[in-house]
Parts: C-alpha cells; structure tokens; sequence
C-alpha cells in the first residue's frame, strides 16, 4: 500500500544542499563540501564550449568523455565509469561538436526551469504538467549523469550510464538507444544567446533563486516548444468497486503479428464519429524508468524521450497506483524512432519516419492514427508488472499434476486487477475535457472551434506482465479485459472503451491452441466483467490444467465447449 508520509525530493544540481567533497580538487573553494554545480559549470559546461570548432572529433569526444568521468567521480564517488558505447556513438556522428554543445547549453538552462533545485516526488492521485523544455534540461543532466539517486532507488539511478556502458546488458539495442537520444537533443534543444556565466546560481541564501531574464535567439518553432506540455498523473484508488455488479464487457480486439511491434498500424472504423484516445500500457516494473535490457520499457522510453524523467520524481509503484502520462499535443507523442521485436531481436524499424509521421497525426487526431494507420498514443500508462519469473511452485499440484501457474497464487489476481483497474480508472477521470479541433486549412489563432465529439478511449496492450516477468498470457489478458470494463462503467464520465491486445504470432496458440474459440465464446455469451471474475476465482480454487486456461473458464462460465481435435 502506499504509504502516507511523503518522500523526499530529489535534489538537483542547483540546489545549495547536493554537495561534494570534491575528490579531484576540482572547486576553488576551501569549504569541506562544495556545492556541485559550480563545478559541472567549471570543469564541464564552459569548459566544453570554449573548445575551439576546429578541434578533431576524436579529440573533442576524448575531453568531453574525460569531463563525464571527473563529474562522475566527484558527484557520485564512482571513478572511471564505463561509456565506451556513448563514445561510439559520438565519434559517429557526422558533428559531435554541435550536438555537444546542444546538450550543453539545454543542460545550462536548469536553473531557469528548476528555481528552488528540488524536484518532489510525485503523490498519490497528483498530476503535475512539465514543459518540454523542462524535461529537456532534466534529460541533459540525465545524459552528463549529474543527477544525484532517489532515496527509493535502489536498482541504478536515474542518469542514463547503463545506456553508455558496453559491460552489461545487450550492447546493440543501447548502442541505439544512445543513437537515439542523440538524435533527440540535437533536434530539440534550443541555443540560448545568455553568457553562461549569466546564468550562475546564487548559492547563497534562499533555495527558491530569482529566474534569470534570458533573450534566446529566434529558432523556428521555439515557441510551441515552450509552449507544450506533458501531464504525469500518478493515478490511485483507494480500494476496487464491488466486482459482484452486473457490469458489461468492453470490445475486445485481437491483434497478431508476426514480430513485435512497438507502434504497429491498428484497423480503425472511420464510421465512428469519436476522438480517439489512445492508452498505451507499459509493463513497468515497480521502480518506473530505463535499464540496460532491451524489454518493452527500455525501448519505449527510447523512442519516446521525453519518458526518461519519469524516474526522478515516481516513487515506487503500489498495488493501488499506476503512472499516465499524457501529451498536451494535438497530434499525442511523437516517436523520435521504432522498434520491432523484443530482446536481442530489438531493432529499428526502418519504415517509421518521424517527420510523416508528426505531421499526418496533426491531421488525423479523430482516428487514433496516422496515414499509414500507425497509432498515435495520447497516454503512456505505466502498470507494476508482478515479477512471477523467480517463484518456485511445487510440482504435482494442479488436476494434471504439472505446476500450478503463479498468476493463482494467492492475493496476486486480486493485486493485479488493482493495479489495472487504478490505471485505466484514473485516466478517464483526469481526462477533463476533447481539446478542442481546429481546421487543418486554418491557423490556431483565427480557425473556429469544431464541436466536440466524444472521447473513445482505445487501450493498446502487449501482453502485460508476461515474458520476463513470468506471467500467464491469457490470465494477464483478462484481467486487464475486467479491469478496464470495470473502470469504464464506474467512470465520472460517460466514455465508450475498447481493448486491443497486441500479441506475437503463436504465442498464445503455444499454451492453448483452442484459445480464439474460448475468447469468441466468451465475447459471444452475453456475459460480463463481473462473472468473468467469478470464474477465473474459481478456476484458482480448481488448480487448473494450465494448458486450458481460457477452456476451463468458458466451462465455469456454463458454456458448452467443443471438442478439438
């Protein structure tokens, strides 16, 4: 359960209070500790750009790679880190110098973003909104790795060094990472005409400093770059609905593919005359954030960079909380890049194009998709994924005397189908109002506003919890199936919801090759959420052979069941 006693928050390179004891000798002060962000100006910020644009690309990446070991030492206390693959990577790039300086000067522009250098953690049932100038700033210091750890984390930290070491993990989808977030910073950080110096910290006083007056240099499109805005709500419910009332099932569609497909083109009925909002669910583990694997989390936060801050300021995921983080943009996030497959078959999917892709979303915000119909996700929600992968079940327990599945072990069907109904509870709630449609043919400040239509929420699943956290595919499926019809019939709002399940070729047949049959009996019966539930507690009392999940249900359910040969 959560707890009520609010955590600490994390302090950022320009609070007073995140000091060092300078190891390397790098301060000029005679203080035993220093605060740290005179010295990641001094030794890394001016001096990187007063190296001359003449300097080799190699040399320029050697200093700069040097400068990221010194701070890293002398904020963490963790000497000579290894950043072979971020070195890679720079030397690559047609410029380094520019894109450098880039995370430089975004980096720079901390203080102006973040005034009192603290950044709380989120609370239960809060939403906060950032800028993407702020998430910016807080993925530069990401990237220079100059942000302390959470008090909560205990799996890494919270900067991006598990990306550039080349020590674990599997070394080409993080080399692609870095390619990526690369790619990302140099396309959106603005350049800031202000003198570094300028823009200093008064370290003396009040942690709440007064914002510097900036002038930046024209760049086209700055404006709405300032202007936009992401939502992180940290959704929360304080118990489940009475899950023995009458409550119909949503539209289930089934999607299968022969590979996985991280943004993958969905049918949509053009008829509908519905805004759709597309939810999509991350298999997250508690500690929200980046790893070094290449699992659905990793690759998502990746492609979409403006995630990555979401580990400094979510606490730990709880049965009864779940991360939504919603675009203020018309056209919903924008990818930098895609992935196909999962693990070491993670690669780019060389069909996406960014530029198409934002601008045919601009233009197709009513159907949830782009020309090609790729989705266009409005909200990213991260669920706790329960790790089942490591619990040993005694053999010769279920009706065939195989294994009982670890979804039935006590209180954890019960666990997830919180942790799903809060996520999807709490993001039809916190979802106010349609923003209001414009002409395509006409500009924001003269077009007249369309009328609203109502908001289809279309929930976009992988198979959540499965694979490397061990859970069962078609347990997992209708849990999420209950969880979601349950949140829509007890919503503030009158919504109309579909669930989609993305799933790999065979992956399911693999467990139960009858397993469309039962799904379309069970679409078909007339039943609903609530007996559904029913018959999967039953099915756990049962110990079921786990090779007919979704038969033995169809059979609580008191439907017939055909036989298959």
């Amino acid at each position: 359960m959560a707890s009520n006693e609010p955590r600490p928050s994390l302090l950022l390179p320009n609070n007073p209070s995140f000091t060092t004891s300078d190891p390397l000798g790098l301060s000029d002060s005679d203080k035993d500790e220093k605060p740290v962000l005179p010295i990641i100006f001094s030794h890394l910020l001016d001096k990187i750009r007063k190296i001359p644009p003449t300097t080799s690309p190699e040399e320029l990446v050697s200093t700069f790679i040097s400068h990221l070991s010194d701070i890293s030492y002398t904020l963490h206390n963790a000497p000579d880190p290894n950043l072979n693959i971020l070195k890679s990577a720079l030397i690559a790039l047609p410029n380094p110098h520019a894109v450098i300086r880039d995370i430089m000067n975004a980096g720079s522009t901390l203080l102006m973003h973040f005034p009192s250098g603290s950044l709380p953690s989120l609370e239960p049932g809060e939403s906060r909104v950032y800028r993407l100038t702020q998430l910016k700033a807080l993925i530069s210091h990401q990237f220079i790795m100059s942000l302390p750890c959470p008090t909560w984390n205990d799996w890494g930290g919270v900067n991006l060094s598990s990306w550039f070491s080349d020590a674990d993990g599997i070394i080409e989808p993080k080399r692609t990472y870095v390619d990526i977030i690369l790619q990302y910073l140099k396309l959106s950080n603005p350049r800031l005409s202000m003198p570094m110096s300028q823009q200093r910290p008064q370290l003396q006083g009040a942690i709440d400093t007064p914002t510097p007056k900036l002038s930046p240099i024209p760049i086209p499109g700055l404006v709405s770059l300032q202007s936009q805005t992401v939502t992180f709500h940290l959704c929360h419910t304080t118990s489940l609905p009475d899950l023995t009332v009458k409550t119909p099932l949503i539209p289930l569609k089934i999607i299968e593919s022969a590979e996985e497909r991280d943004f993958p083109i969905i049918p949509t009925d053009d008829t509908e005359n519905m805004e759709i909002h597309t939810i999509y669910i991350i298999s997250s583990h508690r500690l929200v954030g980046h790893g070094p694997a290449a699992t659905q989390e990793e690759r998502l936060l990746a492609s979409v960079p403006l995630l990555l801050p979401i580990s400094t300021f979510t606490p730990p995921l709880e049965d009864n909380t779940a991360l939504a983080v919603t675009s203020g943009a018309e056209g919903g996030f924008t990818p930098v890049a895609v992935f196909n497959g999962h693990g070491r078959t993670a690669r780019l999917d060389k069909s996406y194009n960014r530029e198409e892709y934002q601008n045919s979303n601009i233009n197709n915000t009513s159907s949830g998709g782009g020309d090609d119909g790729r989705i266009r996700v409005n909200t990213f929600l991260s669920l706790n994924a329960t790790e089942l992968d490591g619990i040993d079940l005694p053999e010769g327990t279920n009706t065939d005397g195989g294994t009982l599945l670890a979804d039935f072990l006590p209180g954890l069907l019960e666990k997830d189908l919180w942790k799903a109904y809060t996520g999807f509870f709490g993001v039809f709630n916190s979802q106010k109002s349609t923003p209001v449609r414009r002409s395509a043919s006409t500009s924001a400040s003269t077009s007249t506003p369309q009328p609203h239509k109502r908001v289809k929420y279309r929930i976009v699943t992988p198979p959540w919890g499965c694979g490397a956290f061990g859970g069962d595919i078609r347990v997992k499926l209708m849990l999420l199936w209950i969880a979601a019809s349950f949140a829509a019939a007890n919503s503030n709002a009158d919504v109309a919801v579909e669930l989609v399940f993305l799933v790999k070729l065979m992956a399911v047949d693999a467990v139960e090759v009858s397993w469309r049959e039962m799904i379309g009996k069970i679409e078909k019966g007339g039943v609903g959420a609530d007996e559904i539930w029913q018959a999967l507690k039953n099915l756990r009392a049962q110990n079921p052979n786990k090779n007919a999940v979704l038969e033995n249900i169809v059979k609580n359910l008191g439907f017939s069941v055909p036989k298959f040969v």
